[in-house]
């Protein structure tokens, strides 16, 4: 049912933010022998068993952002160290065939299917990219025997799904409907779906109907009895699944239900959702609640989030997915990257004290962690906290949930960047580079996201349709081919070209970043709220860094009288540079992404700025 679909066959490669963060992500982590040993380690002896934990969730979330990343780079190295740690994963299998970090006295409890999930999916990833014939057949069988032990003591008239955990009304257990689709997709086998089917028809929750709630449409995200947003997210995911095979219209609708109101009602201004710790909470008001100072924005959030509307740009071919998925990489997903090489520093908040002696040994022994699990919007710092913090090896080790899932984040962006589509290409994200498909390649320039052209050269000679997509901010975008205009049509937000194209033709696209100033909402229970302004630059929210300005003060905005000039690279620190005008005013600002990176209050940051009252006269 796919409309648009991802090129697999490794014909792409660019250059610039997107191709930086994958290769960092894939040489600074996924490289990591002695991490993917350690994670596999876990299913030797039970490690969740004595904490009801979630360690056995981080091989598959792993396996998964690292297959991503393959398809992307494919890097000879990293295939081999993956295959490896799956065949070394084959062995854990016990003589019931299950793949669990829980024993089987207390199986089935805390987040034990949540775990076995995780590790369906890491398998398939694999299973994707495996080259060996004899592997795969060794890969399916292990993930049916791992399912088929599942469904042998959970479905209807047995253990319901939504009481194999006391948490979240079970929808974390729910989430394993993605999975067991992907699996029947592989095998044909009716059981699997007939699962599928089941978990569906329960609902997702115990005492909540995630899937109708969605259909029906009457409440909001925000307003569910159950508001864990990572999970929730992650049944969508499979809901969209089990339509694709079933063609039930009503899970289609019930899917795009949801994913519009979490844009309408979650989606913050860095593409983030959860402005209460990890769950949604109506985030697009609150995310200037200024009598909150807690935990935001989780990156599981983020990257579930970016990973669910690439599941519907795919089925529907429409741009506002795009959209959401460029917003939150260029904004949350990239400024949760440690780039620097930073540690959680004593202002970290552990959930057990003893952590910090864990965290701490772990430093020196195996270096910083990747990925940072939370990020502020008003004046804040990273690092201040590490999402799923999980103690491993008699403590001597740790890993987390945001740690672990960033890296699908980071693959997702390049490997979607032009996709196929029945009838032709389809551009989403302008990354300088090269595409090809057989002896048809198309040589991408842009300065983009911080500049507003982009030139696009055919080699060779074809007759295929061409989508551009034209982003939501832009307000001007003009197209010429080989320098003279064109006119052409928009679908689903994108421009269509339909012509016979030959070697040499050039395609430039001219857009603009609309400069532009976003305020905060109208809150009865804080009424600063909306006391707050936001910079925008094309798809980049901008925001202040200790480094370069002065953070934590006020400022007068004028609506019509706001200016952004994106100046280049600092001198000195690793952060592009915006001059923007506020009135009289003037400040020194970066994007989003650049900010607070060495997670302290050296780069204390913040992106929603304090204004005085809207009836104070602009300075």
């Amino acid at each position: 049912m796919d409309k648009l679909k991802m090129n697999r066959a490794g014909t792409y490669s660019y250059c610039g933010i997107a191709d930086r963060m994958a290769r960092l992500v894939q040489s600074g982590q996924l490289k990591d022998r002695l991490l993917w040993t350690m994670l596999t380690d876990q299913f030797v002896g039970a490690a969740d068993a004595h904490d009801m934990g979630w360690r056995g969730e981080f091989w598959g979330k792993l396996m998964r952002g690292a297959c991503m990343t393959y398809i992307y780079t494919r890097d000879a190295e990293l295939y081999d160290l993956l295959e490896n740690s799956v065949r070394d994963m084959l062995e854990n299998a016990d003589v019931h065939g299950r793949f669990s970090t829980y024993s089987i006295v207390n199986e089935f409890n805390g987040w034990d299917v949540w775990t076995r999930k995780y590790v369906l999916l890491g398998f398939l990833s694999f299973f994707e990219i495996c080259k060996d014939e004899g592997l795969k057949k060794c890969i399916l069988s292990s993930m049916k025997g791992h399912l088929d032990y599942i469904i042998l003591y959970i479905g209807k008239g047995k253990l319901e799904i939504y009481d194999t955990s006391p948490v979240w009304q079970g929808v974390n257990s729910a989430s394993i409907l993605e999975p067991v689709v992907m699996l029947y997709n592989l095998t044909g086998e009716m059981t699997y779906l007939d699962f599928a089917g089941y978990i569906v028809d329960s609902g997702g929750a115990k005492e909540f109907n995630v899937f109708e709630t969605a259909y029906e449409n009457k409440i909001m995200p925000g307003e569910y009895p159950v508001r864990k947003a990572y999970e929730l997210m992650s049944c969508f995911e499979g809901l969209i699944e089990y339509y694709k095979v079933t063609g039930e219209e009503k899970w289609r609708i019930a899917s795009e239900n949801f994913v519009k109101a979490v844009i309408d009602t979650e989606i913050t201004a860095a593409g983030g959702a959860g402005c209460e710790h990890e769950c949604f909470n109506g985030s697009r008001l609150m995310q200037t609640f200024s009598k909150y100072d807690g935990l935001m924005q989780e990156t599981c959030v983020t990257v579930t989030w970016m990973k669910l509307c690439y599941k519907l740009l795919c089925l529907t071919g429409n741009s506002m997915y795009a959209d959401e998925i460029e917003r939150s990489a260029y904004n949350a997903l990239y400024g949760a990257v440690n780039t620097l090489g930073s540690v959680n520093n004593n202002d970290t908040v552990f959930d057990m004290k003893w952590f910090r002696d864990v965290y701490d040994v772990h430093i020196k022994k195996y270096g910083p962690q990747m990925f940072d699990s939370y990020s502020p919007l008003i004046k804040g710092t990273r690092g201040r906290a590490v999402g799923g913090f999980r103690p491993m090896r008699d403590n001597s080790a740790f890993c987390g949930c945001c740690i672990a899932i960033g890296a699908a984040g980071t693959a997702l962006v390049p490997n979607i960047a032009v996709m196929e589509a029945e009838n032709g290409f389809v551009f989403n994200f302008y990354m300088t580079g090269v595409y090809r498909s057989g002896d048809f390649e198309m040589h991408i320039r842009s300065d983009y996201p911080f500049g507003t052209k982009v030139e696009i050269c055919i080699k060779g000679n074809m007759r295929k349709e061409i989508r551009l997509r034209r982003p939501y901010f832009s307000n001007r975008f003009s197209v010429t081919i080989n320098d003279r205009c064109v006119s052409y049509e928009m679908d689903n937000g994108y421009a269509v070209i339909s012509c016979d194209w030959c070697d040499k033709d050039k395609i430039n696209i001219e857009l603009d970043m609309n400069p532009r100033v976003m305020h905060g909402g109208a809150n009865t229970d804080d009424k600063s709220s909306e006391d707050h302004a936001a910079f925008m630059y094309g798809p980049l929210l901008l925001a202040l860094d200790a480094r370069i300005s002065e953070v934590g003060g006020e400022i007068a905005v004028c609506d019509d009288n706001v200016s952004i000039k994106s100046i280049g690279m600092h001198a000195t620190e690793d952060m592009h540079i915006f001059e923007v005008g506020a009135g009289k005013q003037r400040m020194i600002m970066t994007d989003y992404a650049s900010a607070g990176k060495t997670w302290g209050t050296g780069s204390e940051m913040e992106a929603w700025i304090k204004t005085k009252r809207k009836d104070s006269k602009c300075l």
